[in-house]
């Protein structure tokens, strides 16, 4: 139970911006706690953005619009855009047109390239529409600001744990190497729960979390495939990219079903 709690606070420690100033010793029970905290980090994450949502609508006289950048971004804000920073590294080491090797060398390159800013762009702007078209039809939609960063989550660390490391070091290949099925267990178990609990709120919402888990489970199988394909498997920016992606793939399911 010990281990379990440190590796919330170490999820917190090394997945977002909430500062735990605590030296936390990362042996394999913390981090297999710390993957199986990730989605609930996500509830979290959506919890915080959804209650500033509802909080500044009221209050303020702010537009649609610009609720949506705020939700947009809060996300962002919260894990101090290190996905994002994956994304792009990952956008620059695909369109590099290279072959495994050379692109994950790229990959480990710091600088920023114009594919990667190209790739944040587009995968934001079209996250944006999706979001912003939903609550235009449908503000009820807002409940998925909640769900889509957990089930993000649910997909980076079912990825995580079931597709080869591209490299023999890094941060994926340390979290892969205390990876368990226990993880997979608690992942899809918490997935099943969530979307049961949606029902009590709306069926027709729990209609549309069904779909995102069976879009989710398909995407993961896509995008598993790609990164095999493209860099010979997982890294850590690998993973950064497929929650970003993953978020905005969702929100493009959700605009389809309104």
């Amino acid at each position: 139970m010990k281990n379990f709690g440190l590796g919330g606070l170490f999820a917190l420690q090394f997945f977002s911006v909430f500062p735990i100033r605590k030296g936390i010793d990362p042996n394999p029970a913390v981090v297999r706690s710390c993957l199986m905290w990730l989605p609930i980090l996500g509830l979290v994450i959506g919890g915080s953005n959804a209650f500033i949502f509802y909080g500044l609508s009221p209050l303020t006289t702010m537009s649609l619009v610009s609720l949506t950048v705020f939700a947009l971004m809060i996300p962002a804000v919260w894990s101090g855009g290190l996905h994002l920073d994956g994304l792009m590294d990952t956008g620059d080491a695909f369109f590099s047109y290279q072959d495994q090797q050379k692109r994950l060398e790229v990959m480990q390159d710091p600088r920023t390239g114009a594919f990667g800013v190209l790739v944040l762009l587009a995968v934001l702007i079209l996250r944006f529409v999706f979001m912003y078209e939903s609550f235009l039809a449908d503000l009820s939609m807002l409940w998925f600001i909640l769900l889509i960063p957990f089930l993000s989550r649910c997909v980076m660390v079912l990825m995580l744990g079931h597709t080869p490391s591209a490299r023999q070091k890094g941060l994926s290949y340390f979290f892969k190497n205390h990876y368990s099925q226990s993880v997979t267990v608690w992942v899809v178990s918490l997935m099943i729960v969530v979307s049961v609990v949606t029902a009590f709120f709306s069926w027709s919402h729990f209609i549309v979390s069904l779909v995102m888990g069976l879009a989710a489970m398909i995407g993961m199988w896509g995008i598993r495939r790609w990164a095999v394909r493209s860099f010979g498997g997982i890294t850590g920016d690998v993973c950064g990219a497929t929650l970003e992606g993953m978020e905005t793939y969702l929100w493009f399911i959700v605009w389809l079903c309104i």
